[in-house]
């Protein structure tokens, strides 16, 4: 792996566009379309920092394939029944650790905002994306994700998390 040297101008518009798609998807609820924005071969998770920082392997979520993603949107569109509610993501921009041949290693701080429609909106998670991106030629943004870790800084979650974050 390589020095990371600074994201040009182009590579961080990409990133941002990505960012901005895999929010809207899943802030729109639009589920079917979030598996495309992976490799076929990639890695979903949601971890606590704890268990990410001391390199344990238990996580909420842990998916490994894109058909794992979808198999995960078909539970959360048709089996999972729940209180109805919307997210929210809200981003940083995203910092780049390491380049890895044509992948870019980056860690973005966002913020998850659950709101029902009777209740004030809660802070359903606080913490960062670790990200391996790769491009993709036939995609918005030229970019798709190869992993995308969500480690979440708070201990406790709310009961069920049924849509990704």
């Amino acid at each position: 792996m390589s020095a990371a040297r600074p994201l040009n101008a182009e590579e961080l518009l990409a990133l941002h566009a990505l960012h901005a798609e895999y929010a809207a998807v899943l802030d729109a609820r639009d589920l079917q379309r979030w598996p495309g924005l992976f490799t076929e071969a990639c890695s979903y998770r949601l971890q606590s920092r704890e268990n990410a920082d001391r390199g344990l392997p238990l996580c909420i979520l842990n998916l490994d394939s894109r058909a794992m993603l979808q198999d995960r949107v078909y539970g959360a569109l048709e089996t999972i029944y729940h209180d109805p509610y919307v997210q929210r993501h809200v981003s940083g921009p995203p910092r780049l650790l390491q380049r890895d041949g044509g992948v870019l290693v980056t860690d973005t701080p966002v913020i998850v905002v659950r709101t029902k429609r009777d209740a004030m909106p809660e802070i359903l998670i606080a913490g960062r994306y670790l990200d391996r991106v790769v491009p993709a030629p036939d995609t918005a943004s030229g970019l798709r994700f190869q992993q995308r870790w969500l480690i979440f800084d708070n201990d406790l979650l709310a009961n069920s998390i049924v849509d990704p974050a």
